[in-house]
């Protein structure tokens, strides 16, 4: 065993015995160090320049955790409590990521934050000693080298969230060089797992041809091409609006460079919005404006195709009565079954609508004659007359 160096045990001697030697560390290579009670978490000594790294004045501080945790981007204090989680559990799990922090000027300061877990004799994490290393000129850094260099431009563009290399082994063959750390916390899929991967090696062979045929439209086009794709990945199902940026070499295009953002949230608002625009809130049933909007469709069909159609407008009688007597809940209630009593007696071609109130109308596309509309009259009628 290689003899340990004397100059190490000298200095671990000097911090022992002078705190000045300790301190000089802590203050000339970090931007800030803490300790961590875990068994009292609200407990968390920071050192004072973590607090002046982010512009505040450490003597108006607590040593609390909440101190810190009310400044950190909250999307990166999940991501840190997941890391934080697994390193408690698996001293083997690094805990190693890099999170932003809102600086009292209102700029971001991004960090880099790495800890250790301090265990007791049966191995329980009870302690955590923890390093922070301010990496802000860094990320200002790559966001400079973005607008420099025009085929990485989307790539290394602060709005992206997500980064991944291509390399393109031939017409129809693609293999994966590398990702960044974003893509790897977002995907769940680290360097380790992606690197001189095929998308097939990677994602199975179904997902990995689908991706490969997107891959495969950038090299065709030969310029960035965007899209938005469903993913199961590790990491979890998203929907991503992806963009693809060749690399051209010797006039072929020698790699791929991706960047995706997350618009999973937003694709689900959308949704909502286009929800709540075109259909009743209380039945589910299209509402005016997308009546109007099939009606007018319907009649444009209907004069090209040389097909009838038919409208039915239904009114309730005595609904006003239903509400006075057993109150508006009730009456809610009367035009929810009224709606599903209509769709149950029509095809799925045909529309039912809520105009208001108690208006409901109905469009039945490609009306042979008119007894088959008299039939749906009165099989409505027979419907709608048994008791609620």
């Amino acid at each position: 065993m290689m003899k340990e160096n004397y100059l190490k045990s000298e200095l671990y001697d000097l911090m022992r015995r002078d705190s000045r030697i300790f301190e000089f560390i802590q203050s000339g290579s970090l931007d800030g160090i803490w300790y961590w009670d875990l068994e009292n978490p609200q407990n968390e000594w920071m050192s004072p320049k973590f607090w002046q790294t982010l512009g505040y004045d450490p003597d108006e501080k607590k040593h609390q955790a909440n101190e810190w945790q009310d400044i950190i981007f909250q999307e990166d204090l999940k991501l840190a409590t997941e890391n934080f989680d697994k390193h408690c559990i698996d001293p083997n799990y690094p805990y190693d990521q890099i999170v932003r922090y809102k600086h009292k000027n209102g700029s971001t300061v991004w960090v880099r934050c790495r800890g250790l877990a301090i265990r007791d004799e049966s191995g329980k994490a009870i302690r955590m000693l923890g390093a922070h290393v301010d990496i802000t000129d860094l990320k200002e850094t790559e966001k400079e080298m973005t607008r420099l260099t025009k085929e990485y431009e989307k790539v290394f563009n602060g709005t992206q969230d997500s980064m991944f290399l291509i390399k393109v082994l031939d017409n129809v063959n693609f293999m994966y060089i590398r990702n960044n750390l974003a893509h790897q916390n977002k995907t769940g899929i680290l360097l380790d797992h992606i690197m001189n991967k095929t998308p097939q090696e990677l994602l199975g062979k179904e997902m990995g041809d689908i991706v490969s045929a997107n891959y495969q439209k950038c090299v065709d086009a030969r310029k960035s091409i965007t899209y938005e794709e469903e993913l199961n990945l590790p990491g979890g199902n998203y929907i991503w609006s992806t963009t693809l940026t060749p690399i051209i070499e010797e006039n072929l295009v020698s790699y791929i460079v991706g960047s995706a953002m997350d618009i999973t949230e937003r694709k689900k608002m959308e949704l909502e919005l286009q929800q709540y625009a075109n259909y009743d809130q209380l039945t589910g049933l299209p509402n005016r404006r997308l009546f109007f909007e099939r009606l007018k469709q319907l009649i444009i069909e209907s004069k090209r195709e040389k097909n009838q159609f038919a409208l039915l407008f239904i009114d309730l009688d005595d609904f006003k009565g239903i509400n006075d007597q057993y109150g508006h809940h009730v009456g809610d209630e009367v035009l929810i079954n009224v709606g599903n009593r209509l769709l149950n007696c029509l095809r799925k071609s045909d529309t039912v609508a809520r105009m208001g109130g108690d208006e409901f109308t109905i469009l039945l596309r490609n009306v042979n004659n008119k007894e088959s509309v008299h039939s749906l009259i009165k099989k409505i009628h027979k419907t709608l007359k048994k008791t609620i």
